[in-house]
C-alpha cells in the first residue's frame, strides 16, 4: 500500500502542461510572423491593387486556414487540460481514499496491538491459573488417594454388614412367614368360632323372627329389648339376653385365651325426632349398647371380651322412609371381631 501511494505521488502533470503552453507560444509566434510578413507584403505589393489583393486574399485564406488549424490545436489543448484536471481529480480521490484505508490499516495495527497486549496479559493469568490447578490437582489426587483408603475400610465393613443384613432378613422372612401362618391360624380359629357361636344361636332363637343371624351379626330388634324412646332392658330382653350369654358359656371353653375376640354391640336408631329424655339418637343409641354390654357382663361375660358402640340413625339397613323400614333400622347388633 505505501508503495502505490508513493508511485502516484511522483506522478508530475507540469511537463505536459508545459509542452502545451509551449506549442500555444509556437502558434503565436507563427501568427506574429505571418502578420509581420503580411504587414511586409501588404507595403512591397501596394503599388499594385490587384496583385496584392489577391495575393492578400490568399494570405487570408492562408491565416484562415491557420487560425482554423490553431482553434483547433487550442480546442486539443483545452481538451487535454481538462483531462488533466480530471486526472488531478482523481488523484485527489485516490490520495483520499489512501489516506482512508491508512488510517484503518493503523487503527487495525493498534487494535492488533491492544489485542497482543490483553492475549499477553491473559497468557500470564492463564499460566497463573495453571499453576495453581496443579497445585489443586496434587492436593485432590492425595485426598482421593485418602478417600480410597477409607472407601476400602468402608467396603470391607460394608461387606461384612452385608452378610449380617443377609442373615438377619433371613431371619426376618421365617419370621415373618411364621407370623403370617399364625395370624392365618388365628383368623381360621375366629371364623370357625364365629360360625359355631352364630351357628348355635340360630338354632336357639329360631322361633323367634325378631332375633336372627344376618351374615356376621346377631341382631335383636329393638322393641325385644327396649320399650320405645329408652334404654331400660325390658324383661322378655333380658331373657333373651340370657340365652345368648348361655350360648356365649358353652363355646367358651374352646376359646383359646389369647384368641383376640371381641363381641361388638351396636345401638342403632331409626332418624324421626327423638322425644324424651335423650337430647338425641347419638345418645339413645349408645346407652341401649351400654346396657346390653353391662348386662351381659352381670351373666359372667369377661368385660374385656366387650365393647360398647352407638351409631344413631347413620347406618340403616333399609333406606325407606316408612313404619316399617324404621321399626327394621331400630336394633341391636352384636357382631364378633378381633382387636
Amino acid at each position: 500500500m505505501p508503495r502505490r501511494r508513493d508511485s502516484l505521488s511522483e506522478f508530475n502533470i507540469w511537463p505536459a502542461f508545459t509542452d502545451a503552453l509551449g506549442g500555444l507560444v509556437m502558434v503565436l509566434i507563427f501568427l506574429i510572423t505571418v502578420f509581420v510578413l503580411t504587414e511586409v507584403l501588404i507595403g512591397r505589393e501596394i503599388m499594385g491593387k490587384d496583385t496584392a489583393i489577391g495575393q492578400l486574399q490568399r494570405i487570408i485564406s492562408h491565416l484562415e486556414g491557420l487560425a482554423g488549424d490553431a482553434e483547433k490545436e487550442a480546442a486539443r489543448l483545452r481538451g487535454r487540460a481538462q483531462g488533466l484536471e480530471n486526472t488531478v481529480g482523481e488523484r485527489d480521490k485516490l490520495l483520499a481514499q489512501l489516506r482512508a484505508e491508512l488510517a484503518a490499516v493503523q487503527a487495525a495495527r493498534e487494535a492488533l496491538n491492544a489485542d497482543k497486549t490483553r492475549a499477553e496479559q491473559t497468557a500470564t493469568s492463564v499460566q497463573e491459573q495453571a499453576a495453581l490447578l496443579s497445585v489443586r490437582a496434587e492436593r485432590l489426587a492425595a485426598e482421593l488417594e485418602r478417600l480410597n483408603r477409607a472407601l476400602a475400610a468402608n467396603q470391607q465393613e460394608l461387606t461384612k454388614r452385608d452378610a449380617v443384613i443377609v442373615e438377619q432378613k433371613g431371619r426376618i422372612e421365617a419370621l415373618d412367614s411364621a407370623l403370617k401362618k399364625k395370624l392365618l391360624e388365628r383368623v381360621e380359629e375366629l371364623e370357625k368360632y364365629a360360625s359355631d357361636f352364630f351357628g348355635r344361636l340360630r338354632e336357639v332363637f329360631a322361633n323367634n323372627p325378631d332375633i336372627k343371624v344376618v351374615g356376621d351379626r346377631f341382631v335383636f330388634q329393638s322393641e325385644v329389648l327396649f320399650a320405645s324412646g329408652e334404654a331400660m332392658l325390658s324383661a322378655s330382653g333380658s331373657g333373651d339376653l340370657d340365652k345368648f350369654a348361655m350360648v356365649y358359656q358353652q363355646l367358651a371353653a374352646r376359646l383359646p385365651p389369647d384368641l383376640p375376640v371381641i363381641i361388638e354391640v351396636q345401638g342403632h336408631t331409626d332418624r324421626a325426632p327423638i322425644r324424651g329424655r335423650f337430647p338425641s339418637n347419638w345418645e339413645l343409641s349408645t346407652a341401649r349398647a351400654q346396657q346390653v354390654v353391662n348386662y351381659l357382663i352381670q351373666q359372667g361375660v369377661p368385660p374385656e371380651r366387650l365393647a360398647a358402640v352407638g351409631m344413631a340413625e347413620y347406618h340403616p339397613i333399609d333406606p325407606a322412609d316408612n313404619p316399617e323400614a324404621y321399626r327394621r333400622n331400630r336394633r341391636i347388633e352384636l357382631k364378633i371381631t378381633s382387636r
